[in-house]
């Protein structure tokens, strides 16, 4: 089983994030548009959009331990 992550490191963080709309249950949220997305786990459901529309490949999948 994996969990889909945030690598800031990754993410401009200079725009707002386009991946937010992708999302089917809104489990993306953007606190302002200087800043990285997160990801609220209780609504995600694994499925992988955001990872797929990412051209920073901030979003990834993170083995669950």
């Amino acid at each position: 089983m994996h969990t889909i992550i945030v690598e800031e490191s990754k993410c401009p963080q200079n725009h707002p994030c386009p991946v937010v709309r992708y999302c089917p249950t809104g489990a993306i949220k953007q606190k302002s548009w200087n800043s990285a997305p997160e990801i609220d786990k209780e609504n995600c459901l694994n499925c992988g959009r955001c990872v797929n529309f990412c051209g920073y490949g901030a979003f990834q999948y993170k083995a669950n331990d």
